[in-house]
Order: C-alpha cells, then structure tokens, then sequence
C-alpha cells in the first residue's frame, strides 16, 4: 500500500514537471511573436495560402521548396487566421510538439531525469524559440525529425529484441514520417542520412542469421518512401540540381566553432562572446556521448551527420545556417543525458561541476533570448515599418521600385493595394538594357521614386538599377530597415548649370553647378547637380555635403550627405581631368520658415570627417556658398 502510495506521488511530481516545462516552452514561444515584422521568406509564406491547392502545389514546383508546409499552413490559416499571430502559430504549436518529443525521447534513452533535463534545454534553446517564431517549414520539419528518430529507435528496440518477423505499424509510420518530411523540406534528407547511417552500423553489428532480414526490412522501407515521393522526384532532383546556392567554404577551425555555437545556443549571439558556455556543454555532450548503446547511436548521427553534410556542402552560411535546428534536439538529448549522468554521481565535486556547467550555459541561453526578443541587431527585417513609411510619405506621382521583385509578397501583406508599385529586376540572366529602358518609362510618369533593395547581389548583381537612379534623379535619403535599404529619389527637373571656380584642397575642383529654383516651399526637394573634376589622383574617399542655412553661423536647417553619385563614385577611383556629374537632393522640412536661405556645399574625409578647405569666391573656409534660396 505504502508502495502504491509512494508510486502515485511520484507520478503526480513528474507529472507536474512535465506540465511546468511545456508551460514554459509556450510562454517563450509565444512571447513577442507579433512584435516583429514578417519578412521576406515570411511573407512568401503568407501569400503562398492565398492560393488554392492545386495554385499552391504549381508554385512549389517553380519554386525551391516542396508544398507540405504550405497547404498545412493554409489550412491552419483557415481556422486561426491570418494575422502575424495566427500564421506564427502554427510553428509554436510545433515547437510545443518538439519539446515533447524531446521528453519522451530522453525518458526512453534513460529514465525520467534525462527526459526532464531534455524538456528543459528543449524549451529555453534560442534556435528552437526563433524557428517556432517564424510562418516557415523549419519547425514543422524539426518535429518530423524528432518523431522519425522515435520510431527508428523503436524499430531498433524491437529489432534487437527479435520481435519484429514482418511489416507492422511502426515500419508505416516510418515511411509516412521519412515521406512527410522530405514533402515539407529537403534539409530533411540529412536527417534520413542520419538514420541510414544507423541502419548500416545496426547491420554490420547484427547476428549474421538476421543480416539479410533486415537489410529486406529496410529495403522495403525504402521502396515504400520512394512511392509515395515519386509524383515530386523528378521536381526535387531538378530543385536540387539547380538550386543556385552560394557555397561557403569557411576554415575548419571556425566552421566547426560557429556551428556549435548556433547548436548550442542559437543564431542570436555570436560565438567571440559565448566561449565559455560553449566549452561547457560541449563538455557535458561529451559525457552524455559515453551513455553507448545502439539507441543513443542514431541521436549521436542525428547530431553529427546533418552538421557534416551541411559543412561539407558548404551550405553554412547566413542564408542556410537554419538548417542546423534540424540537429538542435540531438545536441539537447545528448546534453541532458550528461547532466544527469553528472547529477548522479556520488561525488560532491562532479556534481558542483555540472550545477555550475549548467547555471554557465543557462547564464548565455539567457543572453541570447534577450537579443532575440530586444536586440534590433537579430530581429528580423522590418517591411512593417518600410510600408508604413510608404503609406504615411505617400504624395501624388509617387512610385516603389522592389529590385527583388519576390519583396512583393510580404509588401503586398501590409499593403493590399500594392498601388504604383512596379517590381524590377525580374529577369534571370539580368536584362541591363531591358531594365534600363523600364526605369525610363516608370521615371517619366512619376515624380518621386522608393526603391526597395533587398538581395541586391543576387537581384542586380552589378548595381544597374542603383547606378541608374544615382546619375538619373536626385537621391535624398536611404533608411536601413534590417537588411532592408529604403531608398528615396527626386527625380530630375529642368535645371540650368552655372559656371563656379573653387577648388577643395587644392586637388578637386567645383567647375560647375546648378539646382532646379530658387523658390521652394516647406516639403520641397532642392535638385543640386554638381560637376566635379580632380587634376590628379585622389587616395582618400571624401563625403560631400549640401547644407542649407538660415544663418552661417548657426546649423543648417536641412542637409544631405552623401559620397558622389549617390555613393557609386567614391573619390578615390576619379580618373584625373574626368568630369563628375553628382546629383544631390536636400529635403527641405515641412516646418521650415519662410525666408531667404543660404545653399552650400563642403567635403569631408570619410574616415576622420576633417573638412576640405575650399578656396573660391563665396567660400566660408570649409565650405562654398552656392547661392541663395
């Protein structure tokens, strides 16, 4: 009776932990989850649900990603909603799932200890909060991985036990896991290498009397996965052999650091400053790695054979490091088999080493959940806000430009009208002169351009849509919204050029200038056209600036800084005796008073930002009067 008692107690203790962790799991994972904008692939996501199913499977196959994860997003779009929220959830609910997964893997590796310590780093790692924040396949594809090493290692189990002597529910479940997974993402490739890896060891180790059983089981697997992937093989061997991936080959030393960095604790702290926290869990993984058997084989390649592939593919860049959150359970596992060999110990000094491991790695989990909900630096790129400084700027003859012309599909999210706005961009090879002739057309009916640069190495590899706006129209600002470069330009009016003579540090002459009125009201572009020229060669990149002055003596009321051409035509590659035509737009503030103001312009080093004396007419010492306004 006592013992029954004892049993129900301690049933209820373990229950109550679990329900703890996943409590906690779900606060991380749904905390702040609408604070950031949707981004690029994000928003790919959510246009993606618009369409319909047949619309959806089309689109997969045009694009780089198998449809699964699409079409159960629409339909979970369709009972949660389409809000930030509702898409974000349904990788929340994943990253729930994964957590449990982790627990139930742990507890059958070990006992209960091992499942709570792998509950616990499942629900806190950054990389799984980040991936269960995003309206992508990451986290879906984590948790198929999860639950196919569950089944294999149950196959394994009964295997060893001779208990399987023909095809049950454990082998289908395997090849609808093995199948869903490589319908919702092809980085899932390396978790099935992963478990073929095991496999093989599992066959070389074997008695001989069942070798060929089970190379006949596992064959038979792999005719069933092929089956059901067949309608998509012949697209995902064309996605594959044509993917235009830009490879990475980093040295190994710091490969392999930056990899267990992201491993460890996410993408959200750099590895310079987690040197310590890394070292102690790669200690405990270490330890946990000693707990040899059969069934901690298949998570120990679950951790190592995605990262080698990944690194020998030379796939570990910014824009594919996400695949590691496929490993990411493995590593927790592993750590939490560790901890609670250390725990265990009869030692005082082995235990203080993996409380004081543990409170380390916590201490840096805890750094790099900060940053992913607080440091600006990780969050995601902001079109959010890049539409609503469209939307709030808006003015007639007003046109967007989205030089990756994909940005449509998360602009279009926050702006269904999607009104004057003209993607670019849009041919692969680039078309320059194709291009060219379109920005003629789009500039003469509009009067102000927003570009949107994002991706602009794969989009507009040699900068010809920039470059053109650059020596076409006026530009008057530039915004970083994330990765997002928010461009603005006036585009050009009539314009009369002045001859002027001033020199700036006796190397780089003003010969010429002109701007587009001498009357402006508040709001108003300035169109300042200079023309540079330079009687020798110049080492050093020099800003110009364009002030505005109410009073000389006072700071200006507007200004543009700028390097020439809008930042194209640094000082330093000017040709001697070659005419630089430099176009500079000063936005003039809507609560600017009416009055007579002064325009000049200056130069000044980009590297200390001392000021090129100027000497010429209407010179001030580190600056030239143009005229007044």
């Amino acid at each position: 009776m006592i013992d029954k008692h004892k049993n129900s107690v301690e049933l209820i203790i373990r229950s109550m932990g679990v329900v703890l962790i996943l409590l906690l799991a779900t606060y991380l994972r749904f905390r702040l989850i609408d604070s950031q904008s949707l981004w690029y692939d994000e928003g790919n996501s959510a246009r993606m649900i618009l369409r319909s199913t047949k619309e959806i499977v089309s689109s997969a196959a045009a694009d780089v990603h198998p449809p699964a994860y699409y079409l159960l997003l629409k339909t979970w779009a369709g009972i949660i909603g389409e809000s930030e929220f509702g898409l974000r959830s349904l990788s929340a609910f994943a990253g729930l799932l994964v957590v449990s997964g982790m627990y139930v893997l742990g507890c059958n590796l070990g006992k209960h200890i091992v499942g709570i310590f792998a509950g616990i780093i499942g629900a806190i790692h950054p990389g799984l909060v980040y991936y269960s924040q995003e309206v992508r396949m990451y986290m879906v594809c984590t948790l198929l991985s999860v639950i196919l090493i569950y089944i294999s290692i149950r196959l394994s189990h009964f295997r060893n036990n001779n208990r399987i002597t023909h095809i049950n529910l454990w082998h289908i479940l395997f090849v609808l896991c093995a199948t869903s997974g490589l319908y919702v993402h092809y980085a899932f490739g390396f978790v099935l290498a992963a478990v073929y890896l095991s496999f093989a060891y599992e066959i070389l180790t074997i008695d001989r009397k069942y070798r060929i059983k089970f190379i006949l089981e596992l064959v038979c697997l792999q005719i069933g996965i092929l089956i059901l992937y067949m309608p998509w093989l012949s697209t995902a061997i064309q996605h594959l052999t044509s993917w235009p991936a830009e490879r990475v080959n980093l040295p190994m030393v710091i490969a392999i650091r930056d990899a267990w960095n992201w491993l460890s604790l996410g993408p959200t702290v750099e590895a310079t400053e987690s040197v310590l926290g890394l070292v102690c869990l790669g200690v405990i993984v270490v330890i946990g790695i000693t707990r040899v058997s059969k069934q901690m084989l298949y998570v120990v390649l679950w951790m190592i054979a995605p990262v080698s592939l990944i690194l020998l593919f030379g796939l570990f860049s910014e824009s594919f490091e996400k695949f590691l959150v496929l490993s990411v359970p493995a590593v927790a596992i592993i750590a939490a088999s560790g901890f609670a060999m250390l725990i265990q110990q009869y030692y005082i000094l082995v235990r203080s080493f993996a409380v004081i491991a543990l409170a380390v790695v916590l201490n840096y989990t805890y750094v790099s959940l900060d940053n992913l909900y607080h440091n600006e630096y990780y969050h995601r790129d902001n079109y959010r806000a890049v539409v609503a400084n469209i939307v709030d700027d808006y003015r007639d003859g007003d046109a967007v430009l989205l030089n990756a012309p994909n940005q449509a599909e998360v602009i279009e999210y926050y702006y269904p009208s999607m009104a004057h706005v003209f993607p670019v961009a849009r041919t692969r090879p680039f078309d320059a002169v194709g291009q060219i002739i379109e920005l003629e057309e789009i500039a003469e009916g509009h009067s102000r351009l927003k570009s949107v640069f994002w991706g602009d190495e794969q989009a507009d590899p040699n900068g010809v849509i920039e470059k053109w706006l650059n020596s076409n129209s006026y530009k008057t600002s530039e915004r970083w919204y994330g990765h997002i470069r928010l461009i603005e330009h006036d585009i050009a009016k009539k314009r009369q050029m002045e001859k002027i003579d001033a020199t700036f540090d006796d190397k780089i002459t003003l010969e010429r200038y002109g701007i587009n009125n001498r009357l402006y009201s508040p709001g108003e572009v300035i169109q300042v056209t200079l023309d540079w020229s330079t009687s020798r060669e110049i080492i050093y990149r020099h800003k110009v600036f364009i002030h505005v002055y109410k009073d000389t003596n006072l700071p200006p009321v507007a200004q543009h800084d700028s390097e020439p051409v809008g930042g194209s035509m640094p000082t330093n590659i000017w040709i001697s005796n070659e005419v630089i035509t430099d176009l500079h737009g000063v936005s003039l503030p809507r609560d600017i008073q009416f009055g007579e103001y002064s325009l000049a312009v200056g130069m000044y080093s980009v590297e200390d930002g001392e000021r090129l004396k100027v000497v010429g007419e209407k010179s001030l010492g580190d600056r030239l009067i143009l005229s007044n306004i």
